[in-house]
């Protein structure tokens, strides 16, 4: 059990796309709603898209840079709610954190697809100049 869960979690890793596609479908024939899908799987795909971004980072730079990631985070969070309070004059927590996470979700599928291209650059240059 423990290796479908761990083999499971490598793959939706690695293609976070297809964990996107999980969720939505999951929660589309659940509740029949396209918003709410949509939602969750944006949600849900965030987290997937951080632990992406981290190991991507991992493997191409061989240095862990979470702590960067999350200050990253921190400082985004503190920008987003300062943001929302100068341009609606209060603070709606909920709609904050909504916001605040399909940002993520935006800028760590950047993250994630520019990590992506410039792995697959950097190893294809290794290999054709090690020839």
């Amino acid at each position: 059990m423990g290796t479908l869960f761990s083999s499971a979690a490598a793959v939706f890793i690695t293609l976070p796309i297809l964990f996107y596609i999980l969720i939505f479908t999951l929660v589309k024939q659940l509740t029949r709603n396209h918003r709410k899908a949509l939602n969750a799987a944006i949600y849900m795909t965030t987290f997937v898209l951080i632990a992406s971004v981290h190991f991507l980072i991992m493997t191409i730079w061989e240095s862990s840079y979470l702590f960067i990631i999350i200050l990253f985070m921190l400082v985004t969070a503190v920008f987003f709610t300062f943001l929302h309070w100068k341009t609606r004059e209060e603070i709606i927590y909920r709609k904050v954190f909504a916001g605040y996470l399909r940002l993520n979700f935006l800028m760590f599928s950047f993250f994630y697809i520019g990590l992506l291209l410039f792995g697959i650059i950097a190893r294809a240059k290794n290999l054709i100049f090690s020839v």
